[in-house]
């Protein structure tokens, strides 16, 4: 038989067919009308590891592995049969026993009566395509449910992408930004440099990232941490770029908040002692313009006390309501810190000259004036206050700080209620303080302080009727120390309860000797500082002493100012009434320098007022000073109270004194301060029958 074009043509189809058939790496199976295999190419051999001969004549079950059911495969044939093709997703078996993905499709081949004679079936392994189609599936999930806010835009800018978290943060949705520029989120908080700056790292480096401050849909602004990278195809060509973004809004708030409470006072709210130290910017703005500042350190007087007798919660009020007056004392550009306890620092701005800054500090004392209201009680109080200057007094806050604080040790010397500007010479006095502070400690175990007594002697008779005890400090290179140079010292740093015991000891052990020599019973006055009058123990303390010398209490007279009975009026009355139980007498020193209340005074339990020698010394020339002295005398008087008037010097003085009915005097019209031996002979004198100025 000829061949036509047409036959030959058929035949090179079918050779291609062959050739496709073999080298394709679709598995191809040929089943016959029964359903039996008839033929297999080599691809089918490498996918399912079967070779020809160990599956032709058997059924495509072979492959299966009991993931689809019969009516599964029921319904591939009938598909096949009405609809001549099927395809879909199954899973086979692998010879080795392993599970895996393919896609089929089923094509049935028929004759040309219409009837099916074969089947042809490709197979396509799908198992890499699955792999890629679950790990994108699981990067949308992620996507999807990061809390970071996703964008990803072409290379032009224009946004492709974003996910849920992308609108939960800005409160845009997908369709209001997909086609938009980023620069939608713009907050304009950052210059163009900021983002040329951003482009240049993304271009050079291909990512960026770090804290920028964006928009929100509301308008609200608000700080992310932000990551850009560029993204690019096989050839190293970018083709997008994506960005993560994170609202950091509270973490910046609970850092700001850490940093406020790093550079804040929790009680007061105002700036400590960290945030004054480092400020810089104030000195540098006042060197530029050729400007002066003053640094004020101010020390509240009496505050311990205030703390001891009403309680810690009310010296918080107080330190609070400090606080809120300093705060109105100054002008805008000032700041007010507190530097820890009682002190406050302030830095004053717009100042021309130091009497600028002499009328700004009088303003201050000024307005505390006014009495402190904490809770039920009016608490008056004074400060203390030194000041430097910039730039005359130091070119750093460090310096300006420490030179304040040596000015104010300056005013605390002075008594309360001074301030002080600081002097070189300031420094030298501050070495010779910490120079006498660390010898004060030694001083007890080295047995340097001694007693003086100053006698007390009656008006009418002219004899001595008691004592004071003044200490001494018989120092080893400086001779004797004076009370005035050391006990505010003992006082701060708390040496004054060890040396006040001791005082009390000895003034009570020496009473009781002179006793038993054979000399007048007298009464020995002890005077109580603050700090020993707060103590908690001290009604125990003199009890003990009085135990451990033998003094009969009935000999021995404390002395307190009027200042501290007034500290706390109700707890003044307590401890008096507790030491009046005890036998021993109360006094009233310094009488008329205080702020006594007439409604308090006639409640203490006490024996004795003193006038203060201020009022004395000038009796006879001041009227004013008279008149006081006279209604002290009468108002004692009028209360039972004896009175004694100190610092008596001229007869002139003591003839006033006697005809105003005063009790008792001592200054040194009769005697100075004297040691034991000398006031030994001063009481033989006395007791002789003559006066103690004889």
């Amino acid at each position: 038989m000829r061949r036509t074009p047409q036959s030959k043509l058929s035949e090179e189809e079918l050779r291609l067919a062959i050739q496709v058939y073999k080298t394709t790496s679709e598995g191809v199976v040929i089943l016959d009308a029964t359903g039996k295999i008839q033929l297999v190419n080599p691809a089918f051999t490498a996918i399912t590891g079967y070779s020809a001969e160990e599956v032709i004549g058997q059924k495509p079950p072979i492959l299966k592995y009991g993931r689809q059911g019969a009516g599964f495969y029921a319904n591939i044939w009938a598909t096949v049969h009405d609809a001549g093709k099927w395809q879909g997703e199954i899973w086979h078996r692998r010879k080795n026993g392993e599970i895996y993905p393919t896609w089929v499709t089923v094509s049935a081949i028929r004759n040309e009566a219409g009837s099916i004679t074969h089947c042809a079936a490709v197979i396509l392994d799908i198992t890499r395509l699955k792999r890629v189609e679950e790990q994108l599936h699981l990067v949308s999930k992620v996507i999807e449910n990061t809390v970071e806010g996703i964008v990803v835009t072409d290379i032009h800018g224009s946004i492709q992408l974003v996910n849920p978290a992308f609108t939960a943060i800005t409160g845009y949705s997908p369709e209001e930004v997909i086609g938009k520029n980023p620069r939608i989120l713009n907050s304009g908080r950052h210059d163009a440099e900021f983002y040329i700056s951003m482009w240049a790292s993304i271009h050079e480096t291909g990512k960026w990232e770090g804290e920028i401050w964006n928009r929100r849909k509301n308008g609200e602004i608000y700080p992310e941490w932000l990551t850009i990278s560029a993204v690019s195809d096989e050839m190293g060509k970018i083709t997008h770029y994506a960005a993560t973004f994170t609202d950091i809004t509270e973490r910046k708030s609970y850092e700001e908040r850490i940093v406020y409470q790093a550079h804040h006072d929790t009680l007061t709210g105002l700036p400590n002692r960290t945030f004054f130290q480092n400020l810089t910017s104030q000195l540098d703005h006042a060197k530029q313009q050729n400007q002066m500042l003053a640094v004020l350190i101010i020390d509240l007087d009496r505050f311990k006390g205030i703390n001891e007798s009403l309680g810690h919660s009310a010296g918080d009020r107080l330190l609070q309501g400090v606080a809120e007056r300093l705060k109105s004392c100054v002008r805008d550009g000032d700041i007010v810190a507190r530097l820890g306890g009682d002190e406050f620092a302030l830095l004053l701005t717009q100042i021309t000259s130091e009497k600028d800054v002499v009328r700004r500090v009088r303003h201050i004392a000024e307005v505390f004036k006014e009495p402190l209201i904490c809770g039920s009680e009016e608490i008056f109080t004074s400060m203390s206050m030194g000041i430097s200057l910039y730039p005359a007094d130091g070119k750093d806050m460090e310096e300006l700080l420490k030179n304040a604080d040596t000015a104010l040790y300056r005013a605390r010397e002075l008594g309360g209620g001074h301030y002080q500007f600081y002097t070189p010479e300031m420094n030298s006095k501050a070495f010779e303080r910490l120079a006498l502070e660390t010898d004060l400690r030694k001083a007890l175990d080295r047995q340097e302080f001694v007693l003086y007594y100053q006698p007390k002697v009656d008006m009418q008779t002219g004899q001595i009727v008691g004592m004071e005890t003044l200490i001494r400090w018989e120092h080893p290179d400086l001779g004797t120390v004076s009370p005035a140079e050391f006990i505010s010292l003992a006082e701060e740093t708390g040496l004054i309860i060890p040396i006040g015991e001791w005082v009390l000891h000895t003034a009570c052990k020496q009473n009781k000797a002179w006793q038993q020599a054979g000399f007048s019973p007298l009464r020995v006055a002890v005077n109580l500082s603050a700090r020993q009058f707060r103590q908690t123990d001290l009604v125990a303390t003199v009890a003990r002493v009085l135990h451990e010398t033998g003094l009969d209490p009935e000999y021995l007279e404390l002395e307190i100012t009027e200042s501290i009975a007034l500290e706390n009026a109700d707890r003044t009355i307590a401890t008096l009434n507790e030491l009046r139980t005890l036998g021993v007498r109360i006094s009233i020193d310094d009488f008329g320098t205080g702020y006594s209340s007439l409604s308090y005074l006639k409640k203490f339990p006490i024996d004795t007022l003193k006038i203060d020698r201020s009022f004395v010394r000038e009796i006879d020339t001041n009227l004013s000073d008279a008149a006081i002295v006279t209604a002290i005398i009468t108002l004692a008087h009028s209360l039972n109270l004896k009175v004694v008037a100190e610092g008596v010097e001229t007869p002139v003085q003591q003839a006033f004194l006697l005809k105003q009915k005063c009790d008792e005097m001592q200054g040194y019209l009769f005697s100075r301060p004297v040691p034991v031996s000398s006031f030994e002979r001063l009481m033989a004198a006395s007791t002789k029958g003559g006066s103690a100025n004889d």
